[in-house]
């Protein structure tokens, strides 16, 4: 069995290796399988995630993902189906202490995906949402955002900030539908949105 090692750069994409971040490694690449062994690792040479996919030269996670901060400790466990996040999702902060809970729903009919987050818990180890319902402040990737969660989804008013694209956002919510938004860029220049499920909604609408 012959592995298959590649570079990958700050935001997942391959690369040569002097501008490597990670290191993706797909085990029995050389055999014909139905699932792939993959795993990515830190420069530290820690695991930063590991899983399987159902394609050796594209990622198409399939079942029980694994994945760890850059000291070792656990990150997120998730559950993937084809591709698609499906079922229990569990999360960490980095001293350990549970982040949260969530439940992801995957339509294969209509192709829509709807993550319900169940509780939740701040860096203080605080409960801040509980069975679906509460208040929300917290940071992942790079988007730190808080709002209102009622029945899992998100409510009403939400702001955040995005630190990779530097800009700040208020959405609006109703049953964790995007109704409309606003940003504004580092340069205060603002742009207004709806969502596209809206714009979905009328052009079916209009087709009637």
């Amino acid at each position: 069995m012959v592995s298959k090692k590649i570079f990958l750069d700050s935001l997942s994409r391959e690369c040569k290796p002097e501008n490597q971040m990670y290191t993706r490694v797909i085990t029995n690449y050389s055999q014909q399988s139905a699932r792939y062994v993959v795993t990515d690792f830190y420069k530290n040479g820690r695991k930063k995630m590991t899983g399987c996919t159902l394609d050796r030269d594209v990622l198409k996670k399939d079942g029980e993902f694994i994945y760890y901060f850059k000291n070792g400790s656990k990150e997120s466990v998730v559950n993937f189906k084809e591709d698609h996040k499906e079922g229990k999702e569990i999360n960490w902060h980095e001293n350990q202490a549970k982040k949260s809970e969530k439940l992801n729903v995957w339509n294969p009919k209509t192709k829509t995906s709807q993550t319900l987050l169940l509780n939740f818990w701040n860096e203080n180890k605080e409960q801040t949402v509980t069975d679906g319902n509460g208040e929300y402040e917290g940071t992942e990737g790079f988007i730190t955002q808080k709002g209102t969660i009622k029945d899992g989804l998100k409510q009403g008013v939400w702001q955040g900030t995005d630190s990779l694209n530097k800009i700040t956002f208020i959405e609006n919510y109703d049953k964790g539908i995007l109704i409309s938004g606003t940003k504004t860029d580092e340069n205060n220049v603002s742009y207004t949105y709806p969502s596209k499920q809206r714009e979905v909604a009328k052009k079916s609408a209009s087709n009637h």
